[in-house]
């Protein structure tokens, strides 16, 4: 019950405020043609963490104050692999991975050191704002790699549902 109530903690105390890439990595395997790919049986694989996250301030000198933000970095990735994936990298045909940064802006009342609802809000919450961002680079990428289209699911389902 304890890290419901941290999380509604940090759900009533922070408030979106933005949604950014911080890096990506991509490619395709050298002399595989995705319009060719022969008879290897491929599907795809995900991944997604939280990688850090960290309080900071901003300084604000139109009104001598600072405001403070919270800020989540989530790993998001997908690959191409052979059906009969033996996890060895040339079973890998394609992957994409990007880092994207999801940032809130902390309640003046929020207590910032809270790092029980500042943790449970970032397991949580936080990969479902980055998740329609991860949703449209996934597939543009894929376009653009002309690879076959990837529609990830509108909303994110967890492990729980």
């Amino acid at each position: 019950m304890a890290f419901k109530e941290a999380l509604q903690r940090a759900i009533k105390g922070l408030a979106v405020h933005d949604v950014y890439l911080k890096h990506s990595e991509f490619f395709t395997k050298d002399g595989w043609d995705p319009k060719r790919p022969g008879d290897t049986s491929l599907v795809y694989q995900f991944m997604t963490g939280v990688e850090k996250s960290e309080v900071f301030g901003i300084s604000e000198e139109e009104e001598a104050s600072v405001k403070n933000f919270f800020a989540v970095y989530i790993k998001v990735g997908c690959r191409l692999v052979s059906e009969s994936d033996d996890s060895e990298s040339e079973n890998i045909f394609a992957q994409i991975e990007a880092s994207f940064v999801s940032e809130y802006l902390l309640d003046k009342d929020f207590d910032s050191s809270d790092e029980e609802a500042l943790t449970a809000f970032a397991v949580e919450n936080a990969s479902f704002h980055v998740w329609p961002y991860w949703r449209e680079y996934l597939m543009s990428t894929c376009t653009r790699l002309n690879l076959p289209k990837v529609a990830l699911p509108v909303r994110q389902f967890t492990s729980r549902e």
